[in-house]
């Protein structure tokens, strides 16, 4: 059975809405890089997408492109609260990220861990694709 896509404006008018935020009442922020050949070169325009499944809907918190730098900062996304004593362990929330340009090999997706007050940094690799074409190369 496939999901059902909604968007954050959707999910918020929802029911399931108020338990997320009552579970996600901070936020954390998200930067996202985008590169290939080690770091070397950044990549541009590269669209970037963060799901959440809750309940039976998946829902789309946030979508963009990458910069010239191929970076994106600031994303917020709502988190549990940060734990106040050091001996506590933190809870967190799990976000699906999908990062697609075409020209490089497949989908990239991860999971993100969201914790209340803190910066997470996700790097992405890809690997531009290779047309090995017997027309081509001649093999």
């Amino acid at each position: 059975m496939k999901q059902e896509i909604i968007s954050l404006e959707d999910f918020k008018n929802s029911n399931l809405y108020s338990d997320f935020i009552r579970e996600n009442p901070s936020t954390g922020t998200l930067k996202v890089q985008v590169f290939t050949a080690y770091n070397a070169i950044p990549i541009s325009d590269c669209e970037i997408v963060i799901f959440k499944t809750i309940g039976n809907k998946k829902v789309l918190f946030y979508s963009g492109m990458t910069d010239s730098s191929g970076i994106i900062d600031n994303i917020v996304l709502p988190a549990p609260k940060a734990v106040e004593n050091l001996m506590d362990i933190p809870s967190y929330t799990i976000y699906d990220m999908s990062a697609i340009h075409v020209g490089y090999q497949t989908i990239k997706q991860y999971k993100i861990g969201m914790l209340g007050g803190i910066k997470a940094i996700q790097y992405v690799k890809m690997t531009p694709e290779v047309d090995l074409k017997e027309e081509k190369y001649g093999y």
